[in-house]
């Protein structure tokens, strides 16, 4: 899959930013920071040398996103996941991940949060299904990355905001021999204050702009600390049609920085820092669509759902359903071919048996009473078709 994908250059922000390249940085250190098109969520895949881990995983509809991201960085294992802060729309994809077959060498979370029991924060459960148990940061605590000679500082949270999540975010600063790159997760005015208040040096090559680039997020005091030069806004103004938000582009730009939005890209933004100098490339999806598989149906009380195949043979390895109302996914399983003409049925716990062809080992996934809406992705995470159960 990653073989077909291309590198496009994108002129953002009226700079045109070329890629480094594939090879060696200068200084023997490569440094790659991969912000995945998960729509308004965050998945940041950072790479340097051979050290890769992800942060934060996107909603679990950007599975096939984030995986084809990591197949494009040539990533098949990583050394650590980092979760910023409890949001859907960046631990939604920790449970998929955790069933994955994806090596995972550590797990880490801020030791702040709210709105979540113990048990049910979603590092916990994705490090408990693979036997693992979570590592929790703080202000002063670092990371070093494997013996590549970076590392990440972790510069909050240091006090637990009990009002909002987004202020307990983890905010790390990557320190390598390239330059640096402060990763702010969700962070708001509230704790962005706290930032700043400390007194550290936040300047930058690379800022990943917290909260999708809201209007709660990013002061003029805070864009001149960072003095970035590339501001890396993760958001889809489809789903938050105010992201990002003008006057924090106008700080942005007004400190020195190009901004560059996820939605740009097919697949994502490809980040890289040389000599303290970043380069950006979006990474764009050069595979056409399947053409011809649709829903045919969708049977609530019964959970049926079928597929009917109206053009060519299509293999479904990798393709995903997703109960939008559940949250539920089902992944086909390798070796699966929808053939021209046919049809084929899903169930799950709550069908009868003998209804459907594949089974999805959950019940009661497409709700009888309430609008439930089924999504069929592809492999590299791109929504094919969708349907609702009638309500």
């Amino acid at each position: 899959m990653g073989k077909i994908i291309k590198l496009l250059s994108l002129l953002l922000a009226g700079l045109i930013l070329t890629a480094c390249g594939a090879g060696l940085s200068e200084g023997g250190q490569d440094v790659t920071l991969f912000a995945v098109n998960v729509g308004k969520g965050d998945a940041l895949i950072l790479q340097v040398d051979g050290y890769a881990c992800l942060i934060d995983a996107g909603r679990p509809y950007a599975r096939g996103k984030v995986r084809s991201a990591l197949e494009a960085m040539g990533v098949g294992a990583l050394d650590a996941v980092f979760l910023t802060h409890t949001d859907g729309d960046h631990a939604g994809g920790l449970w998929w991940l955790s069933e994955s077959d994806i090596p995972v060498g550590a797990w880490y979370a801020p030791a702040y949060y709210t709105d979540v029991k113990d048990e049910k924060h979603p590092a916990v459960k994705a490090a408990l299904a693979r036997g693992q148990s979570v590592q929790w940061l703080r202000r002063g605590d670092s990371v070093p990355l494997g013996d590549t000679g970076a590392v990440l500082r972790v510069l909050a949270p240091d006090r637990l905001f009990e009002d909002k999540d987004n202020n307990n975010s983890l905010v790390m600063m990557l320190e390598t021999a390239q330059g640096r790159m402060l990763l702010t997760g969700d962070m708001e005015l509230p704790e962005e204050a706290v930032l700043l208040g400390q007194g550290d040096d936040l300047s930058c090559a690379v800022l990943k702009v917290p909260n999708h680039a809201d209007d709660d997020t990013v002061s003029e005091a805070f864009a001149r600390a960072t003095s970035a030069k590339v501001a890396v806004i993760s958001t889809d103004s489809n789903e938050k049609p105010e992201t990002p938000d003008p006057g924090v582009v106008s700080r942005l730009t007004a400190a020195g920085a190009s901004c560059c939005v996820t939605q740009d890209a097919g697949l994502g933004l490809r980040v890289t820092l040389n000599g303290g100098q970043p380069a950006v490339t979006a990474v764009d999806i050069d595979a056409p669509r399947a053409a011809g598989v649709a829903i045919q149906s969708v049977v609530p009380g019964d959970d049926l759902i079928t597929l009917r195949n109206d053009g060519a043979d299509c293999d479904l390895t990798g393709w995903y359903l997703y109960s939008d109302r559940g949250g539920e996914l089902y992944a086909f399983p390798s070796g699966v071919v929808l053939r021209a003409g046919a049809t084929v049925t899903v169930g799950t716990r709550s069908s009868d048996d003998g209804d459907y062809d594949l089974l999805w080992d959950d019940k009661k996934v497409v709700h009888k009473s309430k609008r439930d809406d089924i999504a069929l992705y592809d492999g590299w995470g791109r929504i094919i078709d969708a349907m609702s159960n009638g309500f």
